[in-house]
């Protein structure tokens, strides 16, 4: 489910930046991708014997991101990945890699005031399809705390953390 969370944040991600790509007539919203703080709700659905829908809700700042849904809390800086099981008090810490995820996109459009689309789970090669709603554009911020687990994140029960950079 981690990896799944990670990897439909990455799809996601393509997918704005994808969406910018389209044509010309979108060049000011490829501006706003590159020199914007975004706040967007997500929703996808992986389909199985019961199909499960995950909401969420991300922030996004050039290669730094903020993810929360389905009891998970993932968090990039740049540098390194935090992955956090909220109930189950285990953190995963990762290198963080490059966001091209372009090849997993499969499907995008743009309906009304949000956006549409399908990636392919890379490890199953199911087709997911995604929701992205409510997108806000802000300033960038100096404030890149959000992007990291604070100080005291960890003071609260017994958490296992386990680092793989």
């Amino acid at each position: 489910m981690r990896h799944l969370l990670t990897t439909s944040l990455g799809a996601m991600i393509a997918c704005l930046c994808a969406f910018a790509q389209i044509g010309d007539e979108l060049a000011p919203l490829m501006q706003k991708l590159q020199n914007q703080r975004i706040l967007l709700n997500y929703e996808y659905t992986v389909s199985g014997p019961a199909d499960i829908t995950i909401r969420g809700s991300a922030i996004i700042q050039k290669d730094c991101f903020r993810m929360e849904g389905a009891g998970l809390l993932i968090m990039c800086d740049g540098t390194s990945v935090w992955t956090l099981d909220l109930d189950g008090k285990e953190a995963y810490v990762e290198k963080a890699g490059s966001l091209d995820y372009m090849q997993y996109l499969r499907e995008l459009s743009y309906v009304d005031d949000h956006l549409d689309g399908t990636f392919v789970e890379p490890a199953s090669g199911s087709i997911v399809p995604f929701v992205l709603r409510d997108l806000q554009f802000l300033p960038v911020s100096g404030d890149l705390s959000p992007f990291s687990p604070s100080e005291d994140c960890f003071a609260t029960g017994d958490w296992i953390i386990t680092d793989l950079r």
